[in-house]
């Protein structure tokens, strides 16, 4: 294939959420490039299509004002071509962090220390620029054939003076490497990467993510809510993963603490008294929750865009009746009515999830009184007694395109968990609202984990259960709780 009458595709690099990445020769300068495709779910209207033709074109400039950097891979060129956008850039020989600690096993803490020292170094060049990566991850480091170590994938950049690009609602990064305070729907800035580039370094020498969960909104919520575990394997750089992963991006390790911590263990020497000032992490608050919609989150595939709610509205949920909520839960087997999919959005955007359910409704789902429980308008989780946890979120979609949009997305994360987790079993059939998907398994702790996450016009909800009870009795029954205050909120 020829593109734009001079890049000739040969073959493909690699695959993610956003598009695939393809060797090619530039006929002009006969060179080998990289090419990397930009793909539209196609269920996105012209209006998405176009914000993402820019988020992209952004993504290219950002690239462009860092191109001389030896640590950031080189943007030559963008093209449109067949109505999308196409980004050409410097072909990389070698393999990606994630990929070498896969085949090859952990880093050693000295390795590890001289990959955070390139990585920040290329940060630092993009902050001083007004340049935010925002992704960083394993498997946006790469390690060259030729021993260089380079930051790639300005995706979800933002470039200082640029017009915002989220009303719509982009939520991008993968689990576990976004930053808390991105999460928390709060203004980030650069010591959002330098959390990432923790989390990254954490996982090439412990060879396994700082925080882990059954899904990825569990994951997220693992960021908001819990520390990492103790460091086995990283030695002398455990202070500086501590400090780097900070909750609180004021108390967390800064850049030059960071750069010189770990020039001094790339260079072979242990420091003794030029110790990073780590400040001890805070305890979880419950302002830490997931600030976006755990169900959406849900869905999230690493690198993956979904398409949620943020623009200013009306149309808070209210509670629904007790006679409504005895009704919808008194036969959960019943489908409730179908909406169609397309036409005008019934839910405005300030649905909160924290009104769905009753105390007593939460109660009888956790099996036993509620001991702790973090809310937000579109996240509310509850932990009872007996250790059982119950996630509830509800998010209205701009469209009937978006909120397929954002289905299609969880449907993605769910299917991934069945393959992550052998035994777990997907339930199709339709229970309530428009569409339905649900699974029930075993996480690797031995409990029970059961999700019933379904589309209601464009709206769509999410209820998850983990604790020592099989089946899908209690979620069913709480979806239908669920739709019974849609109904009565719309």
């Amino acid at each position: 294939m020829m593109l734009a009458g001079r890049y000739r595709l040969l073959s493909q690099l690699g695959q993610g959420g956003m598009g695939t990445v393809w060797r090619a020769v530039d006929e002009l300068l006969r060179q080998e490039v990289a090419v990397k495709e930009v793909r539209f779910p196609p269920e996105l209207d012209q209006a998405s299509r176009t914000e993402m033709t820019e988020r992209t074109l952004r993504e290219a400039r950002a690239a462009a004002r860092l191109r001389s950097h030896p640590s950031i891979v080189t943007v030559h060129d963008v093209v449109m071509d067949g109505g999308r956008p196409w980004i050409v850039m410097e072909l990389i020989r070698g393999r990606s962090l994630d990929q070498i600690v896969r085949e090859k096993g952990c880093l050693t803490p000295h390795q590890a220390a001289w990959v955070g020292r390139n990585v920040l170094d290329a940060l630092s060049a993009a902050h001083a620029m007004g340049v935010l990566h925002r992704d960083v991850k394993p498997g946006n480091v790469l390690i060259s054939d030729d021993g260089r170590i380079l930051l790639t994938d300005f995706g979800i950049a933002t470039l200082a003076g640029d017009a915002a690009l989220t009303q719509t609602g982009l939520l991008n990064g993968s689990p576990g490497y976004i930053a808390p305070e991105r999460l928390r729907g709060e203004n980030d800035g650069p010591q959002a990467d330098l959390w990432s580039l923790g989390a990254t370094l954490y996982s090439a020498v412990e060879g396994k993510p700082a925080f882990t969960g059954h899904n990825p909104a569990a994951v997220m919520a693992a960021v908001l809510l819990h520390d990492p575990a103790p460091v086995q394997r990283a030695g002398p750089l455990g202070p500086v993963l501590t400090g780097l992963l900070n909750k609180d991006p004021e108390r967390r390790c800064s850049a030059r603490q960071a750069a010189m911590w770990f020039e001094d263990m790339a260079q072979g020497r242990v420091p003794e008294t030029t110790r990073p000032r780590v400040a001890k992490p805070a305890a979880p608050h419950t302002r830490w929750v997931v600030g976006a919609a755990v169900a959406v989150v849900a869905g999230l595939a690493a690198a993956s865009v979904v398409w949620l709610q943020t623009r200013p509205g009306t149309g808070v949920a209210s509670s629904p009746t007790a006679k409504a909520a005895t009704e919808a839960a008194a036969d959960p087997a019943k489908p409730t009515k179908s909406s169609a999919k397309g036409g005008e959005p019934r839910f405005g955007p300030g649905l909160k999830s924290c009104q769905m359910l009753t105390t007593a409704q939460v109660r009888t789902l956790l099996g036993s009184a509620v001991k702790d429980d973090y809310r937000m308008p579109t996240v509310c989780r509850f932990t009872g007694t007996n250790g059982a946890e119950v996630t509830v979120s509800v998010m209205g979609a701009i469209s009937m395109e978006a909120c397929l949009a954002n289905f299609d997305a969880i449907k993605a994360g769910m299917r991934q968990q069945q393959k992550d987790y052998p035994g777990t079993q997907l339930r199709k059939r339709r229970v309530v609202g428009d569409e339905t998907l649900a699974l029930t398994g075993r996480t690797r702790t031995g409990s029970y984990m059961t999700q019933v996450s379904f589309r209601f016009f464009n709206a769509t909800a999410s209820v998850s259960y983990t604790g020592p009870r099989p089946g899908y009795q209690a979620v069913d029954g709480a979806a239908a709780y669920v739709v019974a205050a849609l109904e009565a909120s719309g």
